[in-house]
This record gives structure tokens, C-alpha cells and sequence, in this order.
């Protein structure tokens, strides 16, 4: 087994690591538009207002294109997404965390057009969600030693950096 190949993926001869690699990069599309959304509101309006507008794209992007993406791979790829993770292939957790991601997902699109009340929802929605995750993943290194790129790579840092930025720009705002 290599490093870049989860347990799962080497013992029942799941997707190559490339495909592994390229879901797992899923995550940065998010993280992509609002960088992109945040230079667009720069070049549009200065910095007047950016904080606000950055709580907006953050929820529309980070918060809700993001966890649609993830939520939607649990849902229509759960083989993959399940290997990248190190966990077995074929647990009906799968779905359950894939509905989850696409309900916290529509959250954070439609909270822009919402209230405060409700972009706090979908900032509390979210950050339960996503810490409780890193949670999992400590969880999982520690007990079963898993060290997949899907629960120790990338996906482990967002889940914690991302909810602590989502809360500091609501707080900020």
C-alpha cells in the first residue's frame, strides 16, 4: 500500500490513487470561488463593506457550494469518497452524511438573501457539522490508526480552520 492509497482502496482494489487525489480536491472549489468573490467585490467596491460581503461569500461558498460538493460525493460516489476516507465500502452512514452536507449546503447559499437569525443557523449548522468532523478524524487516527488523505490530509485542517473563520467574520460583522 502506498501513501497516497487508502487501506480500503488497496485491500478491495478501489479507484487509483489519482482518482482519489482529484476527489479530494474537490474541497478547494469552495474555497476557490470565494477568493474569486472576494476579488470581485474589492475591484468592484473597495474595501467599504468588505467585511460583511466577506461573511456573505464565505456562507454562499465556503459554507454552501463546499459542503453541496462533499455532501453530493457522499451521495453519488460513496465507494470512492468512502476509500479516500479509510472507511469500508457500503455503510448506509454514507448517505446520511452526504443528506447532511446537502442540507448545510443549501443553508449557506440561501443565507445571503436571509436574515441574521438565519446566517447564524447556517454558521452554527455548519460549525457543528464541520468541528465535529475533525473530531471523527482525530478520533479515527488515534483509535483505528487511519491516516487516509481523506481523514488526515487536507479535509482535516478545513474542517477545523473553516468553521473558526465563518464564526470570526459573523462575530466581526
Amino acid at each position: 500500500m502506498t501513501t497516497e492509497q487508502s487501506p480500503a482502496a488497496a485491500t478491495t482494489g478501489g479507484p487509483p490513487p489519482w482518482v482519489l487525489r482529484l476527489l479530494s480536491l474537490t474541497t478547494y472549489i469552495g474555497i476557490a470561488g470565494f477568493v474569486v468573490a472576494e476579488i470581485v467585490q474589492i475591484a468592484q467596491y473597495g474595501t467599504e463593506g468588505l467585511l460583511a460581503a466577506s461573511l456573505l461569500n464565505a456562507l454562499a461558498w465556503i459554507v454552501g457550494v463546499n459542503a453541496i460538493i462533499v455532501g453530493s460525493g457522499h451521495l453519488v460516489m460513496p465507494d470512492p469518497i468512502a476509500d479516500s476516507i479509510g472507511w469500508p465500502r457500503g455503510s448506509p452512514f454514507q448517505w446520511e452524511v452526504g443528506l447532511a452536507g446537502l442540507l448545510i449546503g443549501v443553508l449557506g447559499v440561501l443565507a445571503p438573501a436571509f436574515d441574521r437569525q438565519f446566517q447564524l443557523a447556517a454558521v452554527i449548522a455548519f460549525s457543528i457539522f464541520y468541528l465535529g468532523a475533525a473530531v471523527g478524524h482525530v478520533v479515527q487516527k488515534l483509535r483505528a490508526h487511519n491516516t487516509s488523505p481523506g481523514n488526515t490530509g487536507f479535509i482535516f485542517w478545513f474542517d477545523i480552520v473553516a468553521p473558526i473563520a465563518v464564526i470570526a467574520l459573523y462575530v466581526a460583522t
